[in-house]
């Protein structure tokens, strides 16, 4: 058994606030896929950018909402412990916090889509959103 200390980092990048990221080991074998932890407190934001890959936003605990899109384009929807949002390749998105939150980001290899996320079966997508705008 081998036992290793996890790297943590502030982010500070695209006008973030209030984010600390603990980063995982890479997935072996895969073309770019990352996994990391991402804590932001209460009033923190991770700042408006476009998504360099496929990227999963699991929320572990706590309360957020996330947009998609810039300018009048843009949806703010509101994200809930145990949901997930994913952001395709280049969509432009914003995550603010608005209790503490715990959130576990993954960024998928250059293939993507939902197989590469592992999005089938047993999850569900949610579909009824306007209630969360």
């Amino acid at each position: 058994m081998r036992i290793f200390r996890l790297p943590q980092h502030t982010i500070d990048r695209f006008g973030s606030s209030g984010v600390d990221m603990t980063l995982l080991p890479f997935v072996e074998h895969s073309e770019r896929t990352h996994v990391n932890v991402a804590r932001l407190g209460a009033g923190g934001t991770l700042g408006e950018h476009p998504a360099t890959a496929p990227q999963v936003f699991a929320l572990v605990a706590g309360q957020a909402v996330v947009s998609s899109g810039t300018g009048a384009e843009q949806v703010r929807l509101a994200l809930r412990s145990g949901e997930a949002v994913v952001w395709e390749r280049g969509e432009v998105h914003q995550t603010w916090a608005t209790t503490d939150v715990v959130a576990v980001v993954i960024e998928a290899g250059a293939t993507g889509g939902d197989a590469a996320l592992g999005l089938e079966a047993p999850f569900e997508e949610v579909t009824d959103l306007a209630e969360r705008r």
